[in-house]
């Protein structure tokens, strides 16, 4: 197998479908839909910098992100009450109303999308993703138990 190939076709094909299926579902620009969702579902504030590591984003990147989000009115940034040196960003009402609303349309246009790929392919390429992915970020797969599943178990 050509590595190299398949790494350009791989970069290819997912900036192609988070730019059709996800960013556009959410009315977003690439990016900024899964720092919105994340923060929709955190009850407290988090630092741009740890969010920038949880969600594999770099620091700079997180920055135009949440500038862009903050612009929209759907983060806020405000000093840290237990160390005003250090910054919180937090998801706003209207951030997760919005991010709460256009979630489940995009979840539903990327679902109707895979359905046409049947579930063994569905299967298959979600269990290639997870393991690129625990490689990439050298992290355990914790976006489901797809190997328990594999295995007969739930």
């Amino acid at each position: 197998m050509d590595y190299e190939d398949a790494a350009k076709k791989l970069i290819m094909y997912s900036r192609g479908i988070a730019k059709g299926s996800i960013s556009t579902a959410y009315g977003m620009s690439m990016g900024e839909d899964p720092v919105l969702e994340y923060l929709s579902r955190q009850d407290e504030g988090m630092n741009p910098s740890d969010l920038a590591k949880t969600l594999g984003y770099t620091r700079p990147r997180m920055t135009r992100i949440l500038d862009s989000l903050e612009e929209k009115g759907f983060v806020a940034r405000e000093p840290d009450p237990s160390d005003r040196r250090r910054v919180l960003a937090s998801c706003t009402d209207k951030g997760r109303s919005y991010a709460h609303d256009h979630s489940s349309n995009g979840v539903s246009n990327l679902a109707e999308s895979l359905s046409k790929l049947g579930d063994h392919d569905v299967g298959e390429l979600l269990s290639a993703l997870e393991l690129a992915y625990s490689i990439t970020y050298n992290r355990d797969i914790t976006i489901d138990d797809s190997k328990e599943k594999k295995r007969g178990r739930r």
